[in-house]
């Protein structure tokens, strides 16, 4: 009787197929595999070999660096734990400044020439601050008063004082302060602050005063 031959390509596949069988069975058994390390001996496999008492067999190349933890039934290391990062502490509030109550000039006088109500140069600078202050900070009124000296009759000084104080009036309207808030008297020459006999005194009698009024 005569035996069948099994084709070539059949009992390859028969032997691979058993082989995968056994690698798998050995695999589900619990060995170690070597996964490239040359600390212990290793079979045909690719496995640990282990002794009678199931322990790994080291090979010569065996230190504690390159030994398994498994094999030597040493506990795993554990991964560091992730501790997350502190949160980044609220900004702190900016400190409320308070504005502080704005302080009223000083009162505000302009000199003139004589028998002049033209606003010298020298005082423009000091007329517009005035100006900015009342359209910014205050809402109170003023009091524009024009005095002269003693030179000439107290009607034309009278007349001459006047036009000086509406002179002032007149360049802080245009400068935006409301001509409601604005109280323009002449006093003539009763009111001197400084001797009319000398040239000095009279100079300084000459003059406007601009003064907040309550």
């Amino acid at each position: 009787m005569k035996t069948k031959l099994l084709p070539l390509v059949a009992v390859i596949s028969l032997a691979a197929a058993g082989s995968v069988q056994a690698h798998s069975s050995v695999e589900a058994k619990g060995d170690i595999m070597a996964e490239g390390t040359s600390a212990y001996v290793v079979d045909s496999w690719g496995r640990i070999v282990r002794d009678n008492e199931n322990r790994c067999v080291r090979s010569i190349d065996w230190s504690k660096d390159t030994a398994i933890a498994k094999c030597e039934g040493w506990e795993e290391p554990k991964p560091a734990p992730v501790v997350a990062p502190a949160p980044a502490p609220a900004p702190e509030p900016e400190p409320i400044v308070e504005k502080p109550a704005p302080v009223a000039p000083p009162k505000f006088i302009a000199h003139f020439n004589f028998d002049m109500f033209d606003i010298k140069t020298a005082d423009i600078p000091e007329l517009n601050t005035f100006a900015d202050y009342m359209n910014r900070e205050c809402t109170c009124k003023i009091a524009i008063t024009g005095h002269t000296d003693s030179a000439g009759s107290e009607a034309y000084n009278q007349k001459l004082s006047q036009e000086r104080a509406q002179e002032v009036a007149g360049y802080l309207a245009n400068h935006g302060v409301v001509t409601d808030r604005m109280i323009v008297t002449g006093a003539g020459e009763t009111n001197p602050v400084a001797d009319n006999s000398t040239k000095e005194g009279r100079a300084l009698n000459r003059r406007v005063e601009v003064e907040i009024v309550k």
